[in-house]
């Protein structure tokens, strides 16, 4: 058998090749909307169901944080932290089988990533409140 006559030959994509204009601005408004949500819910979770205040500035963190007990507040970062995967493997898929892979893969990694690193941050805030009242 012919070893060249199955070689494939390797070149580089277009830099416009999987970009979709209309798609980034429908990605851009899909992480307002998501920002939007996950910080609405978080200020009215902690208000309304931790009884957090709307204007205490007194301390590095809110005072339910400190609690020893697993709150409302941790289920709703442990679903943002889960929505966020979701974005990723979304993501991932779309890389493979998208029509707008370069648009879509972006726009899922940057929604999920910021959407996990948020979550994060205040799941990690929570535990340092937790071990600082001890």
């Amino acid at each position: 058998m012919n070893a060249t006559r199955h070689r494939h030959v390797d070149y580089p994509m277009e830099r416009s090749a999987g970009v979709s204009l209309r798609r980034e601005r429908q990605w851009g408004l899909l992480g307002g909307l998501v920002g939007a949500l996950f910080g609405l819910g978080s200020a009215l979770i902690a208000v309304y169901v931790e009884g957090a205040s709307w204007w205490s500035t007194s301390a590095s963190y809110p005072q339910f944080f400190a609690h020893h007990r697993l709150l409302t507040y941790d289920y709703f970062l442990a679903g943002a932290l889960i929505v966020g995967a979701l974005f990723q493997i979304g993501a991932l898929w779309t890389a493979r089988t998208g029509c707008y892979p370069r648009t879509d893969t972006f726009g899922g990694t940057l929604v999920g990533m910021i959407l996990m690193l948020l979550a994060g941050v205040l799941l990690f805030t929570r535990l340092i409140a937790i071990a600082h009242t001890g």
